[in-house]
């Protein structure tokens, strides 16, 4: 009898133990930083004569932003391609977001697109020397405020 309450007063005084710990709560966190993909129009040829061409899209690929943030893309550009025989001679043309002058936009949500033309009007085209001609677009893309 001795060693059956010796047992039950040992595993009385475990459970005891066992139910003295109290509960304690802990935080996991996590951080997504920002990140973006955006892809923008590659080098394009423009035919001879022709007074409107495709000139691809702006499009976000990727989107992980604040609240509060956006991705602006700003085109940097003379909107002149320059003849590049040495010759004197310029092409004017505009790059257009449906039928208005592209200079930027803001995107927030990745599958956001713009979809760019080129338009040269026929009065440039006969004034053009003959030659190449070439011009460097610039496509800033930035993450800004969204109320700037």
């Amino acid at each position: 009898m001795k060693k059956k309450r010796a047992v039950a007063g040992g595993l009385l005084l475990v459970l005891g133990i066992a139910q003295s710990v109290s509960a304690g709560t802990t935080t996991v966190t996590y951080h997504v930083d920002p990140s973006y993909m955006v892809l923008v129009p590659a080098n394009t040829t423009i035919p001879f004569n022709e007074e409107s061409v495709n000139y691809g899209k702006i499009r976000v690929e990727e989107a992980q932003i604040e609240e509060g943030k956006c991705i602006q893309v700003e085109l940097i550009s003379d909107k002149k391609l320059k003849n590049q025989s040495g010759k004197e001679g310029e092409i004017p043309y505009e790059i257009l977001a449906d039928t208005t002058a592209f200079t930027k936009a803001r995107y927030t949500t990745a599958g956001e697109e713009t979809v760019l033309g080129i338009t040269i009007d026929k009065e440039s085209w006969k004034k053009a020397p003959s030659g190449s001609y070439a011009d460097t677009v610039t496509f800033q893309v930035s993450y800004v405020d969204a109320t700037d």
